[in-house]
């Protein structure tokens, strides 16, 4: 497959909602990061996720997202306008968040990159996160050859996708 995309629009009245068909030879990186835009594109009106801040639900832009981590069993969803809890799990936000910005660090932590101020690779073996309003925390060993292999990607392509 070339890097080369061919693409078509077409106007026809039998569609009220849009469709859209990838045709390839056959399935790859660029096909899936093809797909994952169109579905956040699609999701993006109605993107905003529940939190909880006591008996109260308030809804926050994914984007507002500094980290999400497991606090005392319970999983924390900390926003620039606040800390809330959660009642979804931290598998459930890796299958709803942009996986393009949001990463899993450990087995308890998902971080925004866009949120992120700095990385510290200077401890052999270990990454430390350091956010924008002073919060640091670490990457889990299990992760770190995902995290410097995403780090290298984004240095390559320019920076983090929208």
């Amino acid at each position: 497959m070339s890097s080369r995309i061919n693409i078509n629009f077409e106007i026809d009245d039998k569609y009220e909602v849009p469709q859209v068909i990838i045709k390839t030879d056959k399935k790859s990186e660029l096909i899936d990061d093809l797909i994952r835009a169109i579905e956040r594109v699609e999701n993006k009106e109605g993107s905003k996720i529940a939190v909880y801040e006591g008996d109260t639900t308030v809804l926050v832009e994914p984007e507002s997202i500094i980290r999400l981590y497991t606090e005392n069993r319970r999983i924390v969803v900390k926003c620039e306008s606040g800390v809330y809890g959660s009642r979804l799990t931290l598998k459930e936000y890796e299958e709803i968040l942009d996986r393009d910005i949001f990463v899993r660090i450990s087995r308890f932590e998902i971080v925004n990159l866009k949120k992120v101020f700095s990385f510290d690779l200077s401890m052999a073996g270990t990454i430390k996160v350091m956010f924008g309003d002073g919060t640091e925390t670490w990457v889990a060993r299990r992760y770190v050859k995902t995290i410097q292999e995403k780090l290298n990607n984004l240095s390559k392509g320019g920076g983090i996708r929208e």
